[in-house]
Order: C-alpha cells, then structure tokens, then sequence
C-alpha cells in the first residue's frame, strides 16, 4: 500500500524538532512555503502542521504563523510517530490494486481467529436505567 507523503514529512519534521533543529519558539515556514519545498498541497502543509501539534511539537496560531514549543511540553506528550502501514480514514484514499483480495483474506483470517458471532454481537452499555 502507498504511503500518504505528508506521514514522512511529518516524521521528519517532529525528528527535526525533537533533535533541536530548531529551538523552541522558532517560526516554522508558512503552509505555502512548506507545501513549496516539500512538493505537496497547501491544504497537506496544513494536515502535516496539524499532526505536528497534536504531538505537542508545535503552536498553530491563526495569523501569527506555526511555532515550536518548549522541549518540555513535547517530552510530555507521548512520543509517537505517523506509522507507515496507517491507513488514515480522514482522506479519501482510491482503491490499491489487489485490495478486494487483501480485504477477502483478512475477513478469512478473522472468521477463523476466533468466535466470530461474540465479535459481531451489540455490547449494551453497563449503565443504570433511569
């Protein structure tokens, strides 16, 4: 499966960050720019600075521009990175040859994992009725 371009962007600006490429309270070029030097859309730039602030790397200020934050706070947030193997539902990705027989042989390997029928039944919630 194709990997998003905006997932590796994304790695290496948090490795960037995180290994002090630029300190904390650095201007980080605008969406245009960044969409310019890494050859992907405006609107991805966009995606890419959004991720990066959910991992508590940066500060998005609306018409201030983006901005690393302190070490500190990043270290607080859970390291992570955009896996690879990720399948972001928010973008509607097109279909990748041979999908229908991946899709076939994980519903296979599911039925056989297990008691399918307790994995398909509805859990009600354990709350109290009123």
């Amino acid at each position: 499966m194709r990997v998003p371009k905006y997932k590796g962007v994304v790695d290496t600006l948090a490795k960037q960050i995180r290994d002090g490429h630029w300190p904390a309270g650095t201007k980080l070029p605008t969406h245009r720019r960044l969409a310019a030097d890494q050859g992907i859309a405006v609107v991805t730039a966009t995606r890419v600075y959004a991720e990066l602030e959910a991992m508590g790397l940066v500060s998005c200020e609306q018409g201030r521009g983006t901005f690393v934050r302190d070490a500190a706070i990043g270290e607080a947030a859970e390291e992570r990175s955009v896996a690879a193997d990720a399948l972001d539902l928010s973008f509607n990705h097109p279909a990748v040859p041979g999908q229908a027989d991946l899709l076939r042989q994980a519903l296979r390997d599911l039925a056989t994992a297990g008691d399918l029928d307790a994995l398909l039944r509805y859990q009600p919630h354990r709350g109290r009725a009123h």
